[in-house]
């Protein structure tokens, strides 16, 4: 599914679609692109959307940031294009989180071997004056988030 994005409003409204289509953890959601894609403006709008309340910082330095949003979900976001080596994932306790609670992913490519199929790839990249996005289910999961998701309109 392709889904062109005129500006910023429009990367935050998507991200806030995928939240109110996102199935129960656990899901894993890759987030690729160039660098200034908007990668984590679509994160921070689909972490927004689930309930965080508090400031939500890139982790491009911490690599990692969690959010317990209620009892039954946790989400992870990570940005691992400052990852030197994947075998930091295992220090960082990465399988525990792939088992029951939600993460998003950018730069997972840098993960190497360690980082399962995810249930849907949201890939970003720069088009005429706004980005484009592409959105891949990757998982049966990853189809139904498909099916239910309500695509953005611009205004």
């Amino acid at each position: 599914m392709r889904i062109e994005l005129i500006d910023e409003s429009m990367t935050r409204k998507l991200g806030k679609a995928l939240a109110k289509s996102c199935p129960k953890a656990p899901f894993l959601v890759t987030l690729t692109g160039n660098l200034g894609a908007g990668k984590s403006h679509l994160a921070r709008a689909f972490l927004k959307k689930l309930g965080v309340t508090d400031a939500i910082p890139s982790p491009t330095y911490t690599l990692c940031e969690t959010y317990p949003i209620s009892k039954k979900l946790i989400v992870s976001h990570m940005d691992l294009y400052r990852l030197e080596d994947p075998e930091e994932l295992e220090l960082m306790g990465f399988r525990d989180m792939l088992d029951g609670q939600g993460l998003l992913i950018e730069w997972p490519e840098r993960a190497g071997p360690l980082l399962p199929v995810p249930d849907l790839d949201v890939h970003l990249i720069w088009h005429e004056e706004g980005r484009m996005c592409a959105l891949s289910a990757k998982s049966e999961k990853g189809e139904q988030w498909l099916s239910e998701l309500k695509v953005p309109k611009a205004e």
